[in-house]
């Protein structure tokens, strides 16, 4: 089968190294009047500060959307201080959970996108810096619309939010990479607050059973649930560490979130299988048989690591789950 071939009639560079991208960002950032989205993993004060300089003291709208991962702010590849520069300069700045995307857009029309972050070594603005890789585009409608989809699940760092980021990397300056200190409670409740949406990738493709009696397969849907719950060897196989692990899915915390805030804080199994389809943003979506059986997972997961707030029941043919307070 062939795959389908999208023609846009949209204007496009060739495929740009960091240095003449850096020149079509100038050029871009020249010739911007109102309005610019700056959207990158990674953020250091001297790639927000080169931007800055580009604009030239024009005075423009700016969203800044990092990452923000507890480990790129411990180890420096993304800076603390871009929030106050942000906020001097009267610009948002926002974060994505797991973020990884750079783009750049510019009065709803030139749009930068490609492999670098908005660093040093990103734009090669330093001698030694990174091999990176892009496109200038006239953005489109539907770039537009996927880009507002995108941004919907940013959350804006406010001074208190700032404040509690600080104090973490304050107390924690020290920390060994391979044991990261965990984020404080408002930070994480926070990023949860924003689970809106729903991908099959967030969901786990195999029963418990097999996925705990075949450790040494390396099928495609294993090496995917494995990495979702962090199972790198045997010893990650405990019912114990799986839970630790379970809790923290993106499926889990959407799930969670919706269950709480129903009036009889109860699904069936139909019911929450017609949200679920509702809320998945793949496109195209799944069938609603696919749906299920990635819920029975989901559920065989759920009976197996028992969680006491949680009744899962069968009154009649279909199973009822309800969420005890």
């Amino acid at each position: 089968m062939q795959p389908k071939i999208f023609t846009f009639n949209s204007n496009r560079s060739p495929i740009l190294n960091s240095v003449k991208l850096q020149s079509y960002f100038k050029e871009c950032l020249k010739n911007c009047k109102d309005e610019i989205i700056v959207c990158s993993a990674f953020i250091t004060m001297k790639g927000i500060e080169w931007f800055y300089n580009n604009l030239q003291n024009k005075k423009i709208n700016c969203r800044v959307i990092s990452r923000w991962d507890r480990g790129d702010l411990l180890s420096k590849v993304s800076d603390i201080e871009v929030y106050n520069f942000c906020k001097k300069m009267g610009w948002s700045f926002e974060i994505i959970e797991n973020l990884h995307a750079k783009f750049y857009l510019m009065d709803q029309k030139d749009l930068i996108s490609g492999s670098l972050n908005l660093t040093a070594k990103g734009f090669g603005l330093v001698p030694i810096s990174n091999k990176e890789f892009g496109n200038y585009f006239e953005a489109i409608d539907e770039d537009l619309i996927n880009i507002n989809i995108f941004l919907e699940d940013a959350i804006k760092i406010t001074d208190e939010i700032f404040n509690e980021y600080k104090k973490y990397l304050e107390e924690n300056k020290d920390f060994v990479i391979q044991q990261l200190p965990e984020l404080p409670e408002k930070i994480k409740n926070l990023k949860e607050k924003k689970l809106t949406k729903l991908w099959v990738h967030d969901f786990l493709f195999n029963e418990p059973e097999n996925l705990l009696n075949n450790f040494n397969e390396n099928t495609e849907d294993l090496i995917h649930d494995r990495s979702l719950l962090n199972i790198n060897s045997q010893d990650d196989l405990s019912l114990e560490t799986i839970k630790l692990n379970f809790v923290n899915l993106d499926l889990y915390k959407w799930f969670i979130k919706q269950i709480k805030n129903k009036d009889n804080k109860s699904f069936s199994f139909g019911e929450l299988s017609a949200l679920i389809h509702n809320s998945l943003f793949d496109d195209p979506k799944p069938y609603r048989k696919e749906i299920k059986n990635l819920q029975a997972n989901f559920f065989k997961f759920l009976e197996l690591l028992k969680f006491e707030n949680l009744k899962i029941e069968r009154p009649n043919y279909s199973q009822v789950i309800t969420f005890k307070d």
